[in-house]
């Protein structure tokens, strides 16, 4: 027979909803975002896989990060940057 104890919600690990193998491949791709700065990432896909599934996965991640990138693809390889800021300036008071 197991053995109850009762714990604070603060005292237990939070509850795992996604399976390691999709967590680590969310994390791999944060870091892929994390990654560039002014720079652009650039990913060759292997054979297995499809651009529109990287390019949602880069998007995905950029959006868990809080970043807006620009993503598109050439020649077979996927690339990203931080997307430039659209718009006219703030106004600054004078």
């Amino acid at each position: 027979m197991p053995k109850m104890t009762v714990r604070s919600v603060s005292d237990v690990p939070a509850p795992v909803r996604s399976a390691k193998a999709v967590r680590e491949a969310q994390v791999q791709y944060e870091e892929y975002v994390r990654a560039i700065d002014s720079d652009v990432g650039e990913l060759e896909l292997s054979p297995d896989e499809q651009p529109r599934s990287v390019k949602v996965r880069l998007r995905r991640a950029a959006t868990r990060l809080g970043r807006d990138i620009e993503i598109w693809d050439a020649n077979g390889r996927i690339y990203f940057r931080v997307a430039s800021k659209r718009g006219r300036p703030r106004k600054t008071a004078t």
